[in-house]
């Protein structure tokens, strides 16, 4: 074996670089965004709990909460996934491959080895596999479920008839112009009363005789955004606004997966090239060993990938 048989060869460093390229994009916000679709998932619940025409008992709740329910399973169980598969692809870089290049290991024990990877990496890219459809199918019941609200609140997304759509832009707009000017005459208020409140005293004096006025520190109280009850077509804007974003992040998380699912079909096919060099008349051993380093520098980054998003963190590409 020749003194540079070890070092991967250019094509195989820029495949690496391109690997690790999309596996930051697909993996480095999804710690964020886990975060952000719990809070998404209270948001929604919270509406439907606070909203008069359903509130707590009613079978929307049960439904949000069971769909709340499921994607902490799903998720859960991804992370159990990406840690076993973590494991796997490291056994594979750190035991396969120098096994592979020792000179004690014989080409019968080399295609054996191989074989055994061989058999586990379809448990890893059927897991694979199913968490991006998993991900995939909550994000469509997410999406689909303020038409429900919507059927519940007996709102359409668009009037019938003309009369209705006019007199709702009409109800819109003063809706639109009444809050408008009622935070501007709360500005103005605030602003009058922080003004009296920054003299502290005012001195008056007529013919001789003073008197003063003391004023005590006003502390602005900002207006309650939801003082008034919110309509139910504010409502269902706000629960759409929500499952939009929810589907939106767990496209992320689907995506993600058909990542590590390609990386597991791939490393398929490169073990699979690799045992064919080692099975052939007369076996070719160094074009066996170099498909698997090949194999070992483009899946590195995956294991990075896939344990930090076992623990719940995002991996640290420098």
């Amino acid at each position: 074996m020749s003194a540079d048989a070890g070092l991967p060869s250019y094509s195989d460093v820029q495949a690496a670089y391109r690997a690790r390229s999309e596996l930051k994009q697909n993996f480095v916000t999804l710690t964020n965004d886990q975060l952000d679709i719990q809070e998404l998932f209270r948001s929604v619940a919270a509406q439907l709990e606070s909203t008069p025409e359903i509130g707590e008992q009613h079978p929307l709740c049960n439904e949000w909460n069971e769909l709340r329910q499921r994607h902490r399973k799903v998720y859960r169980d991804s992370q159990q996934n990406a840690g076993l598969c973590a494991h796997f692809l490291k056994n594979f870089a750190e035991i396969l491959v120098p096994l592979s290049q020792s000179p004690d290991i014989s080409m019968g024990q080399k295609r054996q080895m191989i074989g055994k990877f061989l058999e586990t990496i379809p448990v890893h890219l059927n897991a694979a596999k199913e968490n991006a459809e998993k991900f995939g199918e909550l994000g469509k019941e997410v999406e689909v479920f303020p038409r429900k609200v919507a059927s519940t609140l007996r709102i359409k997304a668009e009037p019938n008839g003309f009369f209705e759509s006019v007199w709702t832009g009409i109800e819109e707009l003063c809706m639109s112009i009444w809050n408008t000017l009622n935070r501007l005459l709360t500005k103005i208020v605030n602003t009058f009363k922080v003004m009296l409140s920054r003299l502290e005293k005012l001195r008056f004096s007529c013919f001789g005789i003073s008197l003063d006025v003391h004023f005590t520190r006003y502390r602005s109280l900002e207006p309650e955004e939801d003082m008034h009850e919110m309509t139910p077509r504010q409502v269902l804007g706000e629960i759409e606004g929500d499952a939009k974003a929810i589907a939106l992040k767990l496209t992320a998380f689907e995506s993600a997966w058909h990542v590590v699912r390609l990386a597991c079909s791939r490393l398929m096919s490169d073990l699979a090239l690799a045992r064919s060099f080692a099975t052939c008349v007369p076996p070719i051993p160094q074009a066996c060993d170099s498909n698997l380093r090949a194999a070992a520098l483009v899946h590195a980054p995956l294991v990075e990938c896939l344990n930090a998003y076992s623990m719940g963190k995002s991996p640290d590409f420098c």
